[in-house]
């Protein structure tokens, strides 16, 4: 058998090798009782022989006996001393021979006694030499097939070889393969990272030519209003520059409406009544100050405006030309604002529901918008990352913010909104100054996305809603956790989701994908009560300015009124 030197042998072989040195020994030892059985046969012969001769011996010795008896009868026993003196020798010498007769006679009976035993030796080793060539002849037998097994090992051991050398060259191709695209890997990092470093410079350039223009609209903004002063100081006879509904803007009544000091919120227990849409889908709702109208926008292009004691619709707003993503009243209760799909955010009067003003400037849809406390400005979100705020009067963008990541809402968190509470799909909350349009802090709250954030009356604390199920109360200086609100089977929408405070800021409300609407106690952070009362996703629930009653629109059509 092959073996390379100096290896020690596998397995199977190390069996052969040991079977043979077995059968070598069986082998030696069978020569040695073959050796032994020769030698013993020839000592058999040799002991034959020696009987024969004994036999031949004792007849001779016999039939001298018998001759020197018949000698003594004839001579008559002989006469006078010379006849004694030969019978005395003849009887010692046919004693002698007697003894002798007797002496072979044993020793013949001990060689046949010899003879029956070495047969029988003999006869035990026939068979043990019949068994002997048995085992040798199953053994040559098993070395046969273990040399037929062996052969075939081989030409296994050769395949597997010719297979093991065809996969080492396989996988000196797959190496040679994986070092080049190892290669390529490490200069399209490389090719990514000189990208990454390119993007982020065009970033920040774009960051900063569009900080630029803002700059530049504001400036201009600036110099066109100087201009108008200059010539309505110019020419007297134009008399004062007076835009339109000027009146209506700068004669707006005291702030009124119902305070939260009016008393302690309840928890909303049951529906008490519902209000049709009339839309397809609706997206958000808003109640007065005052507590009379409630205004419905969602994907019909017309934001409806309910009496929200009874219901029963008082008018309609049109001009949107896409879905209205967000609605909003104004303090005061003079007018409503609606932010659409369409790039731009409308004004209109709520008295007389006549079209005031249309903000444009964004480049993708307007998700939300919000007065400030006396309407002076407002504030509106847009796909397009940015932040922009607006003269109420004039209709002009005095102010655009760019937002690094997409964000779900925004709230303020002072009456002339300086500041502003932004989430973010990133999980991240962050609060900015508006004057400068630099972020404050920021904090990520949250495992998934930020779908809404509410500011407390006095903008100290905000409430956060997430789609990891979870609504957390936040200090707003320090961005640190108060509260932390959840519910089994808590899910909200991913799109339209805003949870909000009662008036006294005991309770937070918010509604589920799967129609249930949740009420936390804030402080301790406890489920109050499940309503399960809708038949799709909660969008929006607000309470009344009293705090008796609630208003949860689902995004199939209807308003419902809990009490």
């Amino acid at each position: 058998m092959a073996q390379s030197r100096g290896a020690a042998p596998a397995g199977w072989e190390a069996r052969i090798l040991a079977q043979l040195e077995q059968r070598e020994v069986r082998v030696a030892t069978v020569a040695k009782v073959i050796q032994s059985y020769t030698r013993l046969a020839g000592k058999v012969g040799e002991f034959a022989n020696h009987s024969r001769d004994a036999e031949a011996r004792s007849r001779e010795v016999q039939g001298e006996h018998e001759r020197l008896l018949t000698s003594y009868g004839r001579n008559g026993g002989g006469v006078g001393a010379g006849g004694g003196r030969g019978m005395s020798l003849a009887q010692q010498r046919i004693a002698d021979l007697e003894r002798d007769i007797e002496g072979l006679k044993e020793e013949r009976t001990l060689l046949y006694r010899t003879q029956g035993t070495n047969a029988q030796r003999l006869l035990d080793l026939s068979d043990k030499m019949r068994d002997t060539d048995e085992r040798l002849r199953q053994q040559e037998l098993e070395i046969m097939d273990a040399h037929e097994a062996l052969r075939r090992s081989n030409a296994k051991i050769d395949d597997l070889r010719a297979t093991l050398k065809e996969k080492d060259g396989t996988i000196q191709i797959l190496q040679d393969e994986m070092s080049a695209l190892q290669l390529e890997i490490v200069q399209i990092e490389d090719r990514g990272r000189r990208l990454q470093s390119e993007n982020d410079d065009l970033v920040k350039r774009w960051m900063q030519k569009m900080n630029a223009e803002a700059e530049k609209i504001n400036t201009v903004t600036e110099e066109l209003e100087l201009i108008k002063r200059k010539s309505a100081a110019l020419s007297p006879r134009m008399g004062p520059a007076v835009f339109e509904d000027d009146q209506f803007f700068g004669a707006q009544p005291p702030l009124t409406g119902v305070s939260a000091q009016h008393g302690a919120s309840l928890a909303p227990r049951n529906a008490v009544g519902k209000i049709d849409a009339r839309m397809e889908e609706v997206h958000s709702i808003a109640i007065s100050s005052s507590g009379e109208l409630l205004a419905v926008g969602g994907q019909s292009t017309t934001v409806k405006v309910f009496d929200a004691e009874t219901g029963e619709g008082v008018f309609s707003l049109t001009g949107c030309l896409k879905a209205v993503n967000h609605v909003e009243i104004s303090t005061d209760n003079t007018m409503l604002l609606a932010a659409s799909s369409d790039h731009t955010a409308r004004i209109w009067r709520l008295d007389t529901g006549r079209h005031l003003k249309s903000l444009t400037g964004h480049i993708g849809s307007i998700m939300v918008a919000k007065f400030n406390h006396d309407a002076s400005r407002v504030f509106t979100y847009s796909q397009d990352r940015t932040i922009k705020v607006w003269d109420t009067q004039r209709g002009l963008c005095i102010k655009t913010l760019f937002m690094e990541s997409s964000c779900h809402d925004f709230t303020l968190l002072d009456s002339a909104g300086s500041r502003i509470a932004t989430a973010h799909v990133n999980n991240a909350v962050r609060i900015w100054d508006t004057a400068s349009g630099k972020r404050v802090r920021e904090a990520t709250l949250h495992k998934e996305q930020v779908m809404s954030v509410w500011a407390s009356a006095t903008g100290t604390r905000i409430l956060t809603n997430s789609y990891d199920g979870t609504l957390k109360l936040v200090s707003t200086d320090t961005l640190d956790v108060i509260t932390v609100m959840s519910a089994p089977g808590y899910r909200p929408s991913r799109n339209w989701a805003r949870a909000s405070l009662s008036p006294d800021e005991r309770y937070a409300m918010a509604g589920s994908i799967d129609g249930r609407l949740f009420v936390w106690d804030v402080n301790s952070g406890d489920l109050v009560r499940t309503l399960d009362i809708h038949k799709s996703a909660v969008c929006d629930a607000l309470w009344h300015p009293t705090g008796m009653r609630v208003y949860s629109a689902e995004k199939s059509r209807y308003i419902l009124i809990l009490h």
